[in-house]
């Protein structure tokens, strides 16, 4: 009898080690550090296709590099890039392997620029509500999958890896392009960014010889002044160039200029050109995208002599421009319309049901719009002399209420009632600090991902579910929820769509 309880006991411990192996092996933090990293720092080493070459770590979506991911995914990739940095041998990419300093002054490998392979993560959920990591690796030049590579894991995350996953991200990896473009606080990171450019494309011309002359003249941003000289001296550390304030010895100008792309999107170039057209030198440049949300702001017109500085202000009223009014054509224009009926008007919060049932007047006026695609829409409305509000649904509940537009539907939206006379409403393209008429703007965004941030974005906006006027986001507040607005369109342009309408006389 007791040797058969032995035999029972052994059996079921054995059949329980693999239980708590496979539990273990679902751990996703367990599994990145005792099975993944180790398995790649030792195919980057002895993989005969990664021998000499170069590599990057991204986040994978859909098979392709993402510039915007998720707080996690960029954490998964961020320990594997950091094991492998620390990993004799290996080549990292210059924009992920260049030290902890922004500014590093030293002479780089400019060879670092050369990737061949992109090492990609790619974390997704399954329809049985379970999570799943693939790791591959992808040859840039024959743009296939390497083949004997890459880990799989598939379980379920904790609480802590959920919230992670919904925190919209950007891989600062990709700084300084299209998509991911440099802010006015990251005006060192340009500035490094640019001077790397520029080292590596002299370098390039080892017959020539430059000895600079920076010019400080060049108008730009307020934000960027001082950029060039900046830059001039990352690259007199890195000993690419030498300066001179000698007109005598210089034979090249180096300048830099930012050109509008798109609403609030620039192109920052840096150029270096032959002083004269004797100079032996060749003329060259490097770029990258940057987003300047005041711009309007900084290049109003100077006064005139003899008149107040004041005047000038108030002549041109501060706008933030925002990224990109109809471009994409993801709604039609705004317009304002009468209620058909009483029902019309049962979408536009409590305090106007309400008003309706007391009075049987019409209380409201209809915001109208066709879609063009399928796409999610949010409801501003800048109160003149009152503030930026968001427009509630008839739930009037605190989160930012969004409503899903269908392509070919036509859109309409009870507001405050307001005059509908075509005379007295037109469509603007501003988004003014001090508006002096009520203006409504409907926010339109293709990609859910985009809008879940647009929505927690809107959420610090003042809410407005009654027919009364609410306080509303004004001055700096204001300007800087503006200003956070735009990069975050300028970010995702070919996503979003807003379309406004303002209104001479408010009843």
């Amino acid at each position: 009898m007791i040797r058969r309880i032995l035999i029972l006991l052994t059996v079921l411990v054995a059949q329980a080690i693999p239980a708590v192996a496979q539990s273990r092996e679902k751990d996703l933090d367990r599994w990145l550090d005792r099975d993944l990293i180790p398995y790649v720092r030792q195919q980057l080493i002895l993989h005969p296709r990664f021998k000499n070459e170069t590599v990057m770590f991204v986040v994978l979506r859909d098979n392709t590099p993402a510039s915007a991911s998720n707080a996690l995914a960029l954490s998964l990739r961020d320990r594997i890039l950091a094991a492998a940095v620390a990993t004799p041998g290996v080549a990292i990419g210059w924009q992920q392997g260049r030290s902890g300093s922004s500014l590093d002054a030293q002479p780089q490998d400019c060879t670092l620029d050369d990737v061949h392979y992109y090492i990609g993560i790619e974390l997704t959920q399954k329809l049985d509500s379970r999570y799943s990591v693939n790791v591959r690796a992808l040859d840039l030049e024959d743009r296939n999958w390497v083949t004997g590579f890459g880990k799989h894991w598939q379980g379920q995350l904790n609480t802590a890896q959920r919230q992670a996953m919904r925190q919209s991200r950007i891989d600062e990896t990709f700084l300084g392009a299209r998509d991911v473009p440099f802010t006015l606080a990251q005006t060192d990171l340009l500035a490094a960014h640019l001077a790397h450019q520029l080292t590596c494309a002299m370098q390039k011309r080892v017959s020539d010889e430059y000895v600079v002359a920076t010019d400080l003249r060049e108008p730009t941003a307020e934000g960027l002044r001082g950029t060039v000289e900046l830059i001039s001296n990352n690259l007199a550390s890195r000993q690419a160039l030498q300066l001179s304030s000698d007109e005598t010895r210089t034979n090249a100008i180096l300048s830099g200029k930012a050109h509008q792309i798109d609403g609030v999107l620039f192109q920052y170039w840096l150029t270096v050109t032959p002083q004269d057209e004797d100079d032996d030198v060749t003329a060259l440049s490097a770029s990258a995208y940057i987003v300047l949300p005041d711009t309007q702001l900084a290049n109003m017109p100077k006064p005139e002599p003899g008149l107040p500085a004041m005047r000038a202000v108030e002549a041109t009223p501060v706008s933030i421009s925002i990224p990109n009014a109809g471009k994409d054509s993801l709604i039609s224009s705004l317009r304002l319309a009468a209620p058909a009926s009483f029902t019309d008007c049962q979408g536009g919060g409590l305090a106007i049901r309400e008003a309706t049932y007391m009075t049987g007047v019409r209380p409201c006026s209809i915001l109208q719009t066709e879609a063009h695609a399928d796409s999610i829409v949010f409801l501003l409305e800048h109160q003149a002399n009152h503030g930026l509000v968001r427009l509630a649904g008839t739930e009037c509940r605190d989160r930012t209420k969004a409503h899903v537009a269908r392509s070919g539907e036509l859109l309409s939206f009870p507001i405050p009632k307001t005059t509908t006379a075509r005379q007295n409403w037109s469509e603007t393209y501003e988004w003014l600090l001090e508006p002096d008429l009520d203006t409504y703007y409907a926010v339109v965004i293709s990609d859910v991902q985009l809008a879940r941030r647009i929505a927690n974005h809107m959420d610090s906006v003042p809410l407005r579910c009654s027919a009364s006027i609410r306080p509303g986001l004004e001055g700096n507040e204001l300007r800087e929820w503006l200003s956070e607005f735009a990069m975050i369109a300028a970010r995702a342009s070919k996503h979003v769509d807003w379309r406004a309408v303002k209104v001479k006389d408010v009843l």
